[in-house]
This record gives C-alpha cells, structure tokens and sequence, in this order.
C-alpha cells in the first residue's frame, strides 16, 4: 500500500500534508475530473487548509464561496480560545465589507465588480465603507497585496484576514479566512500572518487546477 501512495504521490494524484502526515488527492485527480466536468466538492478539497489556517493562527478559520449577490459560508474550524467568532454554515454576508467578500469580489470580473459597486450599502458599524471609491481603493490594494482585511467592518471587535481561492479556469471560486477579536487580531499580527495565509490558499489553489507561472497578486 505504502509503494502504491508513494507511486500515485510521485504521479501528482494523490498529496501528503507536510504537518499531518496525511493524505489527501492531488491535483492531477481534478485535472481529470475537470475533463468530465465533475463538479467538485470545495468543502472536502479545502478542509485540510482549513485546519492548518486555525493551527497556525490560533484562530477560528473559514471557507467560503459566492453567490450572485453575497457571500455563503462553507464551513468552519472553530478557535481553541474560550472567546472566538462563531458563523454557521450557509450564512450569508455582503461582499464589500467582509474580508472573504472582498477578497472574492477584487479577482471577479469587471461586470460582476461594477454590479456590486452599484450598491446599496449598508452601514453595519462606524468601519465599514460605504463610498464607492473607498471601496474601489480596497479592491485595489488587495489586487497589489494578495490578501484583505476586514477592520471592523461587519462588527465592531472583530477583525478578519482572508485569502482568493482560484480554480483551474483560472477563477476565483471563495476564500480562506481568519477571524478573532481585535484584542488579539491585532493590525500588525494580521500582517504576520499574511504571509503564512497567502501560501496556504496558494497551495489550495494548486489544488483545483489553478496554474500560473506568476504569484497570485
């Protein structure tokens, strides 16, 4: 069995986590499945990221896709820490002040961005942006640094950092993310951990197909 996996590895079928030991498929098995058109299921691809995104940053960590018009939460690995954030599967959320939404919505396509930017948009705390091109400014940074973050924006206390996932169409399909109070979630960890967040989703990325010969920026 053992030779076997080590076969099917070496072949690009199957993947071994480097902190779990596990296994898990690889991204030639998606290759394939995408030629039947198979529609994956992002929930079980994505879950080991997920937890290795709680592991590192010690915080609750979240997947999510999108709607036409929102966010919707996929899942979720809850933080060790007696105070953590809590969202339930099939949550919705708006795109332009939430970590996750923003950092779906600044890799859409020019259409899809202009109809959100449309607005209406709601004021959910003294954060959040709700001028069109205070809104466009974000998208813009997170396009330059491969990452947004959620300042208080949706609630005030919480503080998010969330990462593209992109699939072998070359699109962006949801977003990893981290979340926790701002006490802890602080502006400059949430720069530390950009780093770690970007190559987990990257990694992720790869995972679905997604190839470039240049980083996700």
């Amino acid at each position: 069995m053992h030779r076997l996996l080590a076969t099917l590895v070496d072949r690009g079928y199957v993947r071994q986590d480097p902190e779990s030991s596990r296994y898990h498929l690889g991204s030639r098995i998606f290759t394939l499945a995408s030629a039947a058109d198979i529609h994956l299921d992002l929930r079980l691809v994505a879950r080991p990221y997920l937890e290795r995104m709680m592991r590192h940053s010690g915080e609750t960590a979240n997947l999510v896709t999108a709607s036409e018009n929102e966010v919707v939460y996929l899942d979720q690995v809850a933080s060790m820490h007696l105070v953590k954030m809590f969202t339930t599967p099939g949550m919705r959320v708006p795109f332009y002040c939430t970590g996750t939404g923003k950092a779906i919505l600044a890799f859409k396509p020019f259409d899809f961005v202009e109809s959100v930017l449309q607005g209406p948009f709601k004021r959910y705390t003294p954060h959040t942006h709700v001028n069109r091109a205070a809104i466009e400014k974000d998208l813009a940074q997170i396009r330059r640094l491969g990452y947004s973050v959620d300042n208080e924006e949706m609630e005030e206390g919480v503080r998010c950092l969330a990462v593209p996932i992109f699939d072998r169409r070359r699109q962006v399909v949801g977003a990893l993310s981290v979340s926790g109070p701002t006490t802890r979630m602080t502006l400059d960890r949430v720069d530390k951990l950009a780093s770690n967040a970007r190559a987990i989703a990257d990694e992720l990325s790869r995972q679905l197909g997604f190839e470039s010969e240049l980083p996700i920026t």
